[in-house]
């Protein structure tokens, strides 16, 4: 993990989170400092259908790109592909992949997290709605404003989420074997 001085604490990681959609890529930045968490930058990426392909996603890839670049992430956290219907998950897909792209660009690693899992590890229910969601992640995050709409709740909370499995047992033991 990466430390760097901010107003006389340690900022242990800097995490993106997304949620990648076509027409809606959600992204959530935070610190983890000493144990607490905090909200650093939360937007939303919005492409029309009317574009044609190639453009949403280079739209979707430049801003992302771009706030890697601004706010110097040390890792990004990813929703995973969690579609059963086909055509949604290519689209998908394609979003994902132009963000990963922007991560390994900037050599950035990349942890992928089923939706599930990110409620689950936010809010104790892999089957929590929309509204315990945004009432977690303000809660975590010690601001009302963090959720502000659906897509930017999803990436914080996928961004919480490998907070909390960055802090675990486990994913020490994964990169120490790297």
């Amino acid at each position: 993990m990466g430390a760097a001085a901010q107003c006389d604490r340690i900022i242990f990681l800097r995490i993106l989170g997304i949620d990648p959609g076509l027409t809606s890529t959600g992204y959530g930045l935070i610190d983890v400092i000493d144990r607490d968490l905090e909200a650093v930058e939360g937007g939303v990426v919005r492409t029309k259908s009317d574009q044609p392909m190639e453009q949403r996603l280079y739209s979707i890839y430049s801003v992302i790109r771009d706030v890697i670049k601004e706010f110097k992430p040390e890792v990004v956290a990813i929703e995973d592909l969690h579609s059963r219907f086909a055509k949604t998950a290519l689209l998908l897909g394609h979003a994902r992949g132009v963000v990963v792209l922007a991560a390994g660009e900037a050599k950035l690693p990349v942890f992928n997290y089923q939706p599930t899992r990110a409620k689950n590890l936010v809010t104790g229910s892999g089957r929590a709605d929309k509204e315990q969601m945004k009432q977690a992640i303000a809660a975590h995050l010690g601001t009302p404003d963090a959720a502000k709409n659906e897509h930017v709740a999803d990436a914080f909370s996928i961004a919480i989420a490998h907070a909390v499995m960055a802090g675990s047992s486990a994913v020490a033991a994964i990169e120490a074997a790297k």
